[in-house]
């Protein structure tokens, strides 16, 4: 279970502001939104031999959003219209499903992991919401998937000493063609360092950094100048583990300390990452 808060706030003015423009000369606004995001993510894994493996991982998603409109000077102001842009809302859905093979093997003191598969395009998706604008029409931005498969790839290192272990990890995470709304997703790449340490019987803790970067969308072949551009984000952070031969824990807190959006009109801001883990082993 993965949760954080975002807050982004931009400005806007006529005639983006949306139909009232035409009505009458709308003075311009700060958009200040606020969005509270978590993600359940099952996941199951068997192992055929010691080196032959499959997982499957199935995501649910919610999306908690409110806006506050607000005067140039930061005041508070109550709209007597519907804005096209944005609204309170509460969504919850399935996220795009992985499906992935797994080889595990030894290189040396090194165990490594690699995997490769793919997304399954059951997500909820949306309209071109920059179409529908232009239109004057009320439209979405969160959607839960990308309505197309993805190929995934990932590779995992981990070298284990007497009391603690270090491990390396990339993934890959690749858009290959747009929907039927002609959304193509940008690729997605991340890449991460940890080391764990025993502390007492199966008290584990751990520290860790992670840089992701995600490349621009496309609608209809076209990268939109006020969506998504693309981002690099590094986060550091650690967490514990506690693990029989049955049941694992994990509590986990990653906070980012660098961010770059390209050509973002406003600011986006989140505290950081809270992610729960519980976990068993069957069949042993």
């Amino acid at each position: 279970m993965l949760a954080t808060r975002v807050r982004t706030t931009h400005e806007s003015e006529c005639p983006d502001i949306g139909p009232i423009c035409a009505v009458r000369d709308e003075p311009p606004q700060i958009h200040d939104q606020r969005f509270t995001v978590g993600e359940l993510r099952a996941s199951v894994a068997h192992a055929f031999t010691e080196s032959l493996g499959a997982d499957l991982q199935v995501p649910l998603r919610l999306n908690h959003t409110t806006i506050q409109f607000r005067r140039l000077d930061g005041t508070p102001v109550t709209l007597d219209y519907e804005n096209i842009h944005h609204r309170n809302e509460t969504l919850f859905g399935l996220g795009d499903p992985w499906v992935l093979g797994r080889y595990t093997f030894p290189l040396g003191l090194v165990r490594l992991s690699a995997r490769a598969g793919f997304t399954v395009p059951l997500a909820r998706t949306v309209e071109d919401p920059f179409a529908l604008g232009r239109a004057g029409l009320p439209h979405q931005h969160v959607q839960f998937g990308s309505g197309t498969v993805q190929p995934l790839l990932a590779l995992e290192a981990e070298r284990t000493w007497d009391s603690w272990s270090a491990q390396a990890w990339g993934h890959a995470q690749l858009a290959v063609a747009e929907n039927s709304h002609g959304f193509r997703p940008g690729h997605r790449f991340g890449i991460g360092v940890s080391g764990e340490l025993r502390l007492v019987g199966s008290l584990r803790a751990s520290v860790g950094a992670d840089l992701a970067n995600e490349q621009p969308e496309q609608w209809g072949g076209v990268i939109q100048q006020d969506g998504n551009l693309g981002r690099t984000d590094v986060l550091v952070g650690g967490g514990l583990f506690w693990g029989t031969r049955d049941m694992q824990l994990g509590l986990t807190l990653r906070v980012p300390v660098y961010s770059h959006i390209i050509g973002h009109h406003g600011q986006l801001e989140y505290p950081g990452l809270l992610s729960l883990n519980v976990g068993t082993v069957l069949g042993q």
